[in-house]
């Protein structure tokens, strides 16, 4: 049941990976449950971006500009050890429909992290519908 819930845990802080809003000066890579997080989009190029919640489909912000954008389908897959124990892979699909305002992205990541519980290492795409910088 912990290997689920960890597992869930990772998942999770995964999927709130999406491109994102508003001016470097508000971005929450100082907030609670905030990450920075470089990704790479096929026509927003190069990003870091910074997320600020814990949910699914929260959007993610660009620090270096003004851009919004909110995730709509997640492709992960990656590797999970758990402390003491033999690495164990997993995927993970989730999709919504696409918005249909036309300006949408495909980004992919790779994420790797430890805690008391284990070690992980994640792969994936996101894709996103993004608002023009400004």
């Amino acid at each position: 049941m912990m290997r689920h819930k960890v597992l869930a845990g990772m998942v999770a802080m995964a999927i709130v990976i999406a491109v994102g809003a508003g001016s470097a000066g508000a971005d929450p890579t100082n907030a609670k449950n905030g990450e920075v997080i470089p990704i790479s989009c096929e026509t927003n190029g190069s990003l870091t971006i910074a997320t600020n919640g814990n949910g699914e489909w929260t959007p993610g912000l660009v620090t270096t500009n003004n851009q919004v954008g909110i995730p709509y389908e997640f492709h992960i897959i990656g590797t999970f050890t758990p402390t003491g124990g033999l690495p164990e892979s997993f995927a993970d699909d989730t999709v919504k429909p696409a918005p249909h305002n036309g300006r949408l992205d495909a980004c992919t990541f790779h994420q790797e992290g430890s805690d008391e519980f284990g070690s992980f290492v994640l792969d994936g795409i996101v894709n996103i519908s993004y608002t023009p910088a400004h």
